[in-house]
């Protein structure tokens, strides 16, 4: 891969012949310390997904939300992470690593006070997208700071593992302490947990946080616009499209946005010479291959575990404590296999690893087809498994693998474009799955009223009754009947066809993987091709 020089002055061997200003690799202090306190960044990143998530229902009853604006409470912190992700990345190559983390755990901790406090939906969206916006800056600077901390290449991919498995556990411990406090408290009490943690994260980090920035990084204003206005627009339109439905005229002129500004971006990025992404990166098949494992890895996992939740809600009609349990088969799976990753990349390579990933979490989603819609757990567990087991070998691995890619002075650059990729696949398999289920569900439910015995008319009042949140309770008798046994088989049936979507599409994933994934991790030996110090003591 061709590099560029971005030394402001002298030659390369003039870089290299430079003392360091901050130790390198093994010398950092309290680098484990250090990775611990990102790690708890990272945490509460994802506890706010799935907690928030947990505690919709309760929302929704006492801020009386409607459908469209319930979208936004969870969407609104997705659509700030992934608009900017990327340039909170490249803000902290510009003024320090740890100084955009600590900034970021700041206002992630206020947006999370604001959730506490917020008696309204306006004020608990607005209070989402801040959290979002520290999201945005926790998320790249945090796998840079491993990166550049941890500079053995067998050593970093075990820290990036630990990092990736504590978005694992973030997902995992949502629902369960969501679930403990619904039950004692109202809903505010879910924001209390990541209020706690990002204030935690923002006072060790000065303290284990190793300091690092790029040593001659420039501002590129006009890619951090186009790039912030390519990801916004696509993201609204994902978001909103699978609401009101993407043929829809604000959606069509979102496409244009994004199809504009992609381009302006691309244009940008190339003529400049300090481009906030490098674009002659996605020359490397690896690189771009890599890129698409991130996308589909957190495509299939998120996708997977929402519609596993809905289906416990809706269908078995579980609490949310008891759905955090039962999720726990995904959860705690992944996690595990999370720390096995390392020594699985070292003895086989990345694609084989990333490859047979893909397959488990495919196979994973296509065993939930067997769940009928009144099996119980054991039907269930199988699939889950699989697919705990996929997101492992995924997740951390694909990290790993982009920033190894790359020279060590564009493993900033390398981290915003895996978060990016990953915050995309995140909002892509909720928008994506979950929209076909909420299409899917209305005429599988006419069909099944139809077949069992009401007529048109009445199908369609209480196809419609359903949507709007109606139950059985006061229906006659015999249709009170039909629907105990239409609703849960028409949504399990929407279910299952989200499930084989996805896990069709992360099958078809794993062939470019297996052929364009570069297999082996660097040598620590190996000098890279532009040898300069990465830390800087000025942050």
């Amino acid at each position: 891969m061709q590099i560029r020089s971005q030394l402001s002055a002298g030659s390369d061997s003039d870089a290299t012949s430079r003392p360091s200003a901050a130790p390198e690799g093994a010398d950092i202090p309290y680098r484990w310390l250090g990775l611990m306190v990102v790690c708890l960044g990272v945490m509460m990143a994802f506890i706010n997904i799935t907690g928030t998530i947990s505690a919709l229902g309760p929302i929704q009853d006492d801020l009386r939300i409607s459908p469209s604006t319930l979208v936004w409470l969870t969407s609104a912190y997705s659509l700030a992470v992934v608009s900017l992700v990327m340039s909170a990345g490249t803000l902290g190559d510009l003024i320090g690593r740890r100084r955009v983390f600590v900034s970021g755990a700041v206002v992630f901790t206020l947006g999370s006070l604001l959730a506490f406090l917020s008696d309204s939906s306006g004020t608990l969206i607005a209070a989402q997208a801040v959290m979002g916006v520290g999201g945005a800056a926790v998320l790249p600077t945090s796998l840079t700071i491993v990166t550049t901390t941890f500079t053995d290449p067998h050593e970093r991919t075990t820290a990036i593992s630990a990092w990736a498995a504590c978005s694992g556990i973030g997902l995992a411990v949502g629902p369960l302490i969501a679930g403990v406090l619904l039950e004692h408290f109202s809903w505010h009490s879910v924001y209390l947990t990541n209020l706690v943690i990002g204030v935690v994260a923002a006072l060790l980090a000065p303290v284990f946080v190793h300091k690092s920035k790029h040593p001659s990084r420039r501002l590129d204003p006009a890619g951090v616009v186009l790039g912030t206005v390519t990801l916004a627009s696509a993201t609204y339109a994902i978001i909103q499209g699978g609401a009101t439905g993407y043929g829809e005229t604000p959606i069509v002129v979102m496409y244009v946005v994004f199809a504009v500004s992609a381009v302006l971006f691309v244009r940008v990025e190339l003529r400049h010479h300090d481009p906030m992404l490098d674009m002659r990166l996605f020359r490397s098949s690896s690189f771009s291959a890599v890129m698409a494992v991130a996308t589909a890895a957190m495509f299939g996992f998120v996708g997977i575990a929402l519609l596993s939740v809905l289906y416990m809600q809706r269908v078995r009609r579980l609490s949310t404590l008891d759905v955090g349990v039962d999720m726990l088969a995904l959860f705690v799976t992944f996690v595990a296999v999370s720390a096995l990753a390392p020594r699985l990349v070292r003895r086989f390579g990345f694609a084989p690893v990333l490859s047979v990933g893909l397959v488990f979490m495919g196979s994973g989603a296509l065993a939930l087809l067997a769940v009928g819609p009144f099996d119980g757990y054991g039907a269930m567990w199988p699939g889950l498994l699989a697919a705990g087991v996929g997101g492992g070998l995924l997740i951390a691995p694909s990290s790993a693998a982009a920033v190894s890619s790359v020279p060590p002075l564009q493993a900033g650059m390398a981290a915003s474009a895996i978060n990016m990729a990953r915050q995309l696949g995140n909002v892509l398999g909720p928008s994506v799955l979950g929209t076909i289920v909420t299409t899917q569900f209305p005429a599988n439910l006419h069909g099944k009223l139809i077949d069992g015995g009401l007529p048109a008319a009445g199908a369609d009042q209480v196809v419609a009754g359903v949507q709007h949140g109606a139950n059985a309770s006061g229906a006659p008798a015999a249709v009170a009947k039909i629907l105990g046994q239409a609703v849960p088989e028409a949504f399990t049936d929407a279910v299952h066809q989200g499930l084989l979507i996805g896990g069709i599409a992360l099958l078809v994933v794993a062939v470019p993987t297996a052929l364009f994934v570069r297999h082996k991790l660097p040598t620590a030996s190996a000098p890279s091709k532009v040898q300069v110090p990465e830390a800087s003591g000025k942050s």
